[in-house]
């Protein structure tokens, strides 16, 4: 996929702190790796996805944020990390309800990348095709309601990003650029949305 080599490139050139890792990452490890606490998840890495593993594998990209004082970037999971990833800071234990009646359900959700602290970088997998991407913190389970499907807070049905493609544009405009936006700071925390903060490069 021409983008994602043109972003790869992009991110390659800059002078931030670029770990890549194994070039060849098994996708059926990946998927069968990710098993949640109750019900089961269906997914396929989408194309755009793929095309960044093929090129160098899971990586981890950050940039030193002067203001925090602290490195902000992501961690994209390898086949090693995504179970334990998911299993600790993505998917909802079965029973789990927030009004104490309705139960709700994240396994829509696969997480492929570390955002800090509790924050994860989420697929929605209940779809086809190239999966829109979701902020996703612990604290601030972006759930659906299990016996319709219907998201919990309705505002999630605009996802932050459409696809993996448009996700790892932003993070690299925003990694690379001259004056680092503001939400490179908020890394990490609950209550951050990024429908408004799409970058390009």
């Amino acid at each position: 996929m021409s983008d994602i080599a043109k972003i790869l490139d992009a991110l390659a050139r800059q002078p931030i702190e670029l770990r890549k890792g194994t070039p060849i990452v098994e996708l059926d490890e990946l998927v069968s790796a990710v098993v949640p606490h109750f019900g089961s998840i269906e997914w396929e890495p989408p194309d755009s996805y793929r095309a960044a593993l093929a090129r160098w594998g899971a990586f981890a990209a950050h940039r030193l944020v002067p203001a925090i004082d602290m490195k902000q970037g992501f961690d994209l999971l390898d086949a090693d990390t995504i179970g334990a990833v998911n299993a600790d800071l993505v998917h909802l234990p079965e029973g789990t309800s927030f009004d104490g009646s309705t139960l709700v359900t994240t396994n829509h959700l696969v997480g492929f990348a570390e955002a800090g602290h509790e924050a994860v970088w989420c697929f929605d997998v209940s779809g086809d095709g190239e999966y829109p991407v979701y902020y996703h913190h612990q604290d601030e389970p972006r759930a659906r309601v299990l016996a319709t499907g219907k998201w919990v807070d309705p505002d999630d049905a605009r996802p932050d990003f459409r696809s993996f493609a448009e996700w790892l544009e932003t993070m690299t405009a925003a990694l690379t650029a001259p004056e680092p936006p503001r939400w490179l700071e908020g890394l990490g925390q609950p209550r951050q949305r990024f429908v408004d903060r799409r970058l390009s490069i």
